[in-house]
């Protein structure tokens, strides 16, 4: 009987990899191309030249960006072939880490209780969702970041169920390699959930400290070389200038040069933008020594765009750090606007983003339709770019995502007044922890992208609604069966 099981419960997983196969070759027949362009134009990826003639050196010195992104392009960009030969080799890459996501969806709401029609069907929609279909057709770490959250939820889940060492080790060195892959995710997040996850193992506190230590060490000497290069403890130093669109930029520019005139502010608080070239900040740059790094004195990569990891950038960012601080105190209100329409974008489709608008436009009608009847989007922009209309907003979005935030709280007050808690109850809020983290996070510091933020928790919201709907259905066929028959 264990072997027909087994082929049973294969079954849907083959389902799924045969959808994907048949659905992308479709996608490619609409017109769908992996785009290359953002390896020249991305402020995040390094020179090419450089990822491709001095990788170490330079993943070792930027301070822009953790290196596990950029070490992932410059392996890939090494092979040394032509756009076609590279356009296939990233479309494979990506591909497989898309597939990798939906595959590990479907196995985690399976763990979590979920009948297999259920999960098969969340993890069919979501990828079929245009957001899947154009983030793995161009080579930024948004899929990356979901097959690594993946990831982790699924180790979470297997520690809780069957405590072992090694599980362990390889929960939190996946939890380490995130924080090494995108700046969102900083030694704070690992803290947490590394405390919950000994919270919710009481018997096995030791291992899971033990297991911690390496991986968050190895965090904390990326926070280290940072701070000896730049003499910013973080793993980007660009916060600064993020953090003066929601805060400086957000103030009146009559205001702001009110607010210079009289010595609050800097000049630098005049300017339109905060990511601008080098010769913007000449009484910064003009006055720099050169290191000898190539990443690091570089005004301008080899493609003549701006190169974000050039050293004058940390003092740029402290600059606009201050200023941000300063107009905080001054204008909380500004920030509280700021930080409206930072939740209020977060809630608009993930397709919805300027640089996926050639690959979305190829399938126009499929995403105009899937933005409707799923996301619930009453305007559908021809040309998505950072202006928030207020019928660029998802209202199912925003209701699943209610949903499944009330949820979690549900669940977390609940089990700690009864101080019990289940496997399924701990992975569930597990999830629900990183929902909250990305969404107070990124909409606290950021403006403009927030979508893209929501994006890489969308599989965790699509679980927690799944369970949700499997524990309703399953009251309502138990209220049924109590009710007496007539």
């Amino acid at each position: 009987m264990a072997a027909p099981a087994r082929r049973a419960g294969a079954r849907p997983v083959l389902w799924l990899i045969a959808l994907y196969a048949i659905s992308r070759l479709a996608f490619r027949a609409a017109g769908v191309r992996f785009d290359l362009r953002p390896l020249d134009t991305s402020w995040q990826i390094l020179d090419p030249v450089l990822l491709r003639h001095d990788l170490l050196e330079s993943l070792f010195y930027m301070p822009g960006q953790p290196p596990l992104y950029n070490l992932m392009l410059g392996l890939v960009l090494k092979t040394g072939g032509n756009d076609t030969v590279l356009a296939l080799l990233f479309r494979c890459l990506y591909s497989a880490m898309a597939l990798a996501t939906v595959l590990l969806l479907y196995a985690l709401m399976r763990r979590l209780g979920v009948r297999v029609a259920i999960a098969f069907s969340t993890a069919l929609v979501f990828m079929l969702t245009p957001a899947l279909v154009l983030y793995e057709a161009i080579p930024y770490y948004t899929l990356p970041i979901l097959v690594l959250l993946g990831g982790i939820a699924w180790l979470f889940h297997a520690c809780i169920e069957r405590p072992a060492f090694g599980r362990l080790c390889a929960l939190f060195a996946a939890m380490a390699a995130l924080i090494y892959l995108r700046s969102m995710f900083q030694w704070q997040w690992f803290v947490v959930l590394a405390l919950f996850c000994a919270l919710v193992l009481p018997g096995h506190r030791r291992q899971v400290f033990a297991a911690a230590a390496i991986p968050l060490l190895i965090v904390f000497a990326l926070y280290g070389k940072n701070l000896a290069i730049t003499g910013h403890f973080a793993t980007s130093d660009w916060m600064g200038m993020s953090l003066s669109k929601l805060t400086t930029l957000a103030i009146d520019h009559d205001e702001r040069e009110r607010l210079v005139a009289a010595g609050a502010l800097s000049e630098m608080a005049l300017h339109d933008a905060p990511f601008k070239p080098p010769e913007a900040y000449p009484w910064i740059f003009d006055d720099l020594e050169p290191t000898g790094i190539a990443v690091l004195d570089q005004r301008r990569k080899s493609t003549g765009h701006v190169n974000f990891n050039h050293i004058g950038y940390a003092q740029v960012s402290q600059q606009a750090l201050d200023d941000a601080m300063a107009s905080l105190r001054r204008h909380p209100e500004a920030y509280l606007r700021s930080m409206g329409t930072a939740w209020l974008m977060f809630l608009r489709p993930s397709s919805d983003y300027p640089f996926l608008a050639d690959n979305r436009a190829d399938i126009a009608p499929y995403s105009r339709a899937f933005s409707l009847v799923l996301a619930g989007q009453p305007v559908y922009p021809e040309e998505p770019g950072f202006d928030l209309q207020p019928g660029h907003i998802g209202v199912l979005i925003a209701l699943g995502y209610a949903l499944a935030v009330g949820f979690g709280l549900v669940l977390l007050v609940r089990c700690a007044m009864r101080r019990r808690i289940s496997t399924a109850e701990a992975t569930l809020i597990f999830l629900w922890l990183n929902i909250m983290y990305v969404s107070v996070i990124g909409n606290a510091f950021e403006v403009d992208e927030n979508q893209r933020f929501r994006f890489s928790v969308n599989p965790f919201i699509a679980a927690m609604l799944s369970v949700l709907a499997e524990r309703v259905s399953a009251a309502i066929r138990s209220r049924r069966e109590r009710e007496p028959h007539v």
